[in-house]
């Protein structure tokens, strides 16, 4: 108990960093909110820059990017992959469509899993998803018209007459963009988690190093294995105390709760803090002063987000970021979340979960025995 107490008494030096970086985490998570509030029903079509390769050059294929060149500016010259991921990344192009070959005989032949156009976008941008709402409307509605007996070539003409009634396709928008305000709000929880637990719960674990503290409440007495315990007992109470605030608000702005995409959510949440407390524990057992914790901070908070999806989308990511990213806890939180938002199962982010946590026990074997190595040198 004694530990307990002196922990969380520790804890109360470190409050005003623990209050700064919360505000600044609620700050973030409320201004995200805003860009995709949908209150405007009235706005309109606009024109969009998008890239299309296209590998089938069928009848279906062309079709379609007929359609989408009626509405939209395609950029045809010969871009590089990486020319394509900045026109993204900087919005000077809102998607990058590949459609794959066999796509027309696919989609002529009525299949229940049509093969699928590849899509790249900016993760919740409004123009993103509003050509693919235009796309989905154009293939879903001449879908239709054929099953009723159209040919191709009839049912493309009046899909196209259809859809000329842009206020229909706009609320469709509208509503998806609304619908995904859930995903936008709760992609900033890790970064928000680790600076808060590596800028206040972490020089407090460091201080217990410190032989005046050991003295003053007579916790050297206490066996080394039942100390660390007690102070990753004391780690998740605290971080289950953050979790539920950011989840609460994260929530209220988002205007969604007990949903079945937010179960996931939340749960995936759950997961990632679990994570960031196994993170901490191992830090804190290498040689690393409590005054180093403020850059500590940056380079795993900052870090982890920018190479996991968090504040760069994994799409637009590069080979080399991509491929390191995908050893980091974060990046799987961020594809969990990408899971979710295209309609995944429990099951299909079970193993997004799992190698969250993987992540954190091996950190946390290698902080125990990285730690279990100094007791013995210094002893």
């Amino acid at each position: 108990m004694i530990v307990f107490k002196t922990f969380f008494k520790v804890l109360s030096k470190y409050k005003i960093s623990l209050i700064v970086y919360l505000g600044i985490a609620i700050g973030m998570v409320y201004i995200l909110s805003g860009f995709n509030s949908g209150g405007n029903t009235s706005y309109t079509t606009i024109s969009q820059g998008i890239i299309i390769l296209d590998k089938d050059n069928s009848e279906v294929s062309k079709g379609l990017i007929s359609y989408l060149g009626s509405i939209n500016a395609i950029l045809d010259d010969s871009y590089t992959e990486e020319q394509i991921t900045d026109l993204i990344y900087y919005t000077k192009a809102s998607n990058y469509l590949v459609i794959p070959k066999g796509f027309g005989d696919s989609y002529l032949s009525g299949s229940n899993e049509p093969l699928k156009i590849e899509s790249t976008k900016v993760a919740d941008a409004r123009m993103g998803y509003s050509v693919e709402t235009e796309m989905n409307s154009y293939l879903n509605l001449t879908s239709n018209y054929m099953k009723g007996g159209y040919s191709f070539e009839e049912a493309d003409k009046l899909s196209r007459e259809s859809l000329a009634d842009t206020g229909a396709v706009n609320m469709v928008s509208e509503v998806k963009i609304e619908d995904d305000k859930i995903f936008t709000v709760f992609i900033m929880l890790p970064y928000a988690l680790l600076t808060m637990l590596c800028s206040a719960v972490l020089p407090v674990i460091l201080r217990f190093g410190s032989t005046l503290i050991n003295k003053r409440t007579g916790i050297s007495s206490l066996p080394s294995t039942k100390k660390q315990l007690m102070l990753a007992l004391a780690s998740t109470v605290v971080t289950v105390g953050i979790i539920i605030v950011l989840i609460t608000v994260s929530s209220l702005l988002a205007g969604e709760f007990f949903t079945e995409r937010w179960a996931l959510i939340v749960l995936n949440g759950i997961v990632f803090s679990m994570t960031g407390v196994m993170i901490i524990i191992a830090l804190s057992s290498f040689s690393i002063k409590p005054e180093a914790t403020p850059a500590i901070t940056n380079i795993v908070a900052l870090s982890f987000s920018f190479l996991g999806g968090i504040f760069v989308p994994i799409e637009v990511l590069g080979g080399g970021a991509k491929a390191i990213g995908q050893f980091l806890p974060t990046y799987w939180y961020s594809e969990a979340i990408e899971r979710i938002k295209n309609q995944g199962t429990f099951s299909e982010i079970l193993n997004c979960l799992l190698i969250q946590l993987l992540f954190g026990v091996m950190v946390l074997v290698i902080g125990l025995m990285v730690g279990k190595h100094n007791v013995k040198k210094t002893a």
